[in-house]
């Protein structure tokens, strides 16, 4: 009922859906998403429609209640800090979370009033958001996203047309961002979120191949939580419907369709579809054939795909066929790497060599090589539970091998490290 009085307020002082939108500079489907209770507006917009409907705060606050018995609170009144409610769901009490809030606020909704930006400042945000993941500086990636996300959605708010269309493509590479954060965090259910609503902006904005980029990372974060057949369906399916004609195509569609491709590869060896994941790998080898070298300037922001990629991801597919000796020659090809490639992917990659190392039986090597990925990108290996158990399993074989440097890995991992001959 609460929605449909507001149609009626609106119609009572003469405006249209249409009329309403122009006078707020919103576009009409806003105005619609409103009525039909699937979006409030953002809180730098709660003077102007008061003031134009003629009613309060809390009155405009009722006109918007969601019909349902749960309390609505008007954005005109939220304090400038946002205090955990009282009884019922409250936020877990840690500092890791607490630090974690202002993200976790702007992803549920609940956007601050900030001023709009322009669409050229907003894509300077999108580089430099994933030049942060890129280079393992989560901590500043975190503190840097809730501020611009707002701007991104207030911007959107004010603008209409091919602008927002433009602003909304950015804002949906924002929140593809703050999903591969999120996603490494340990907030896979916050990632999520940030997925979905990334990709209903880049269908809304008719981007195909920003959607497909989003698809890449939803299908990654499938398989994280081991749902292997549903991740390997969504790469597949939408590297189908980009795949490129590849003397013609764009660096930038080559570059997404083989990310795609290393993603299915990624889910159909941990679904132990081996034989799938190598079809899958020696497309993604032809993709990387038509593209450069250098990483540094990659066709587009969010992926770094390349030459190497493949190799890398067949490092993982030879060691769960159990191919020790084929994973190793592969590993080979990915230390050889190629100029710029970002920290996290490179640690990463290492991480991918030394387990290889480990079933070669080559354990000095392997703790080199986790030596070598801790100081490429230390805030990062901290996040990957494979440096663990390789550290944890390498911790296990020190009384019959010198392992020089394994206590070092293991201290920066936080790892347990007891005195040789004590059983863990």
């Amino acid at each position: 009922m609460a929605r449909r009085e507001f149609a009626q307020r609106r119609r009572a002082q003469g405006f249209t859906q249409e009329s309403l939108a122009a006078a707020l500079q919103v576009e009409r489907s806003t105005v619609v998403r409103w009525e039909a209770g699937k979006s409030r507006p953002h809180a730098g917009l709660w003077p102007k429609l008061a003031a134009a409907l003629q009613v309060t705060a809390d009155q405009l606050t009722n006109l918007l209640a969601d019909d349902s018995p749960a309390a609505v609170t008007s954005p005109l009144s939220l304090p400038s800090t946002v205090r955990p409610p009282r009884g019922g769901f409250e936020l877990m009490d840690n500092s890791r979370d607490r630090g974690r809030f202002p993200l976790r606020r702007v992803l549920m909704g609940c956007i601050p009033d900030t001023p709009p930006s322009t669409q050229r400042a907003l894509e300077a945000e999108v580089t430099h958001a994933w030049d942060l993941f890129f280079s393992a500086r989560f901590g500043q990636m975190e503190q840097m996203l809730p501020a611009v996300l707002a701007c991104a959605y207030n911007t959107a708010e004010t603008t209409t047309g091919e602008l927002r269309r433009q602003v909304n493509i950015a804002l949906a590479r924002l929140l593809h961002a703050t999903s591969n954060l999120l996603g490494y965090t340990a907030q896979e259910d916050l990632a999520a979120l940030a997925l979905l609503r990334a990709d209903a902006l880049a269908t809304e904005s008719g981007d195909e191949l920003t959607r497909a980029a989003i698809a890449g990372s939803h299908s990654w974060l499938l398989a994280k939580n081991r749902i292997y057949d549903d991740a390997a369906a969504l790469a597949e399916r939408t590297a189908t419907e980009i795949e490129p004609r590849l003397s013609s195509a764009s660096p930038r569609n080559i570059a997404i369709w083989g990310e795609l491709l290393c993603y299915a590869a990624f889910a159909a060896s941990r679904a132990g579809d081996y034989g799938e994941a190598r079809r899958y790998l020696r497309l993604c080898e032809s993709a990387g054939a038509h593209l450069e070298d250098e990483y540094a300037n990659r066709p587009e922001t969010s992926n770094v795909f390349g030459r190497t990629s493949a190799a890398s991801f067949g490092v993982i597919n030879e060691i769960e066929a159990n191919q020790p000796r084929e994973a190793l020659k592969l590993a080979a090809v990915v230390r050889g790497g190629g100029p710029g490639i970002p920290p996290t992917v490179l640690s990463r990659r290492l991480i991918n060599v030394a387990q290889a190392q480990i079933h070669n039986h080559d354990d000095a090597g392997a703790v080199e090589t986790l030596r070598h990925a801790c100081a490429t990108a230390p805030e990062f290996v901290g996040h990957i539970s494979l440096a663990r158990t390789l550290t944890d399993e390498l911790l296990t074989r020190r009384g019959r091998y010198r392992l020089d440097g394994l206590v070092d890995v293991a201290e920066h991992l936080d790892a347990s490290v007891r005195p040789v001959g004590i059983p863990r």
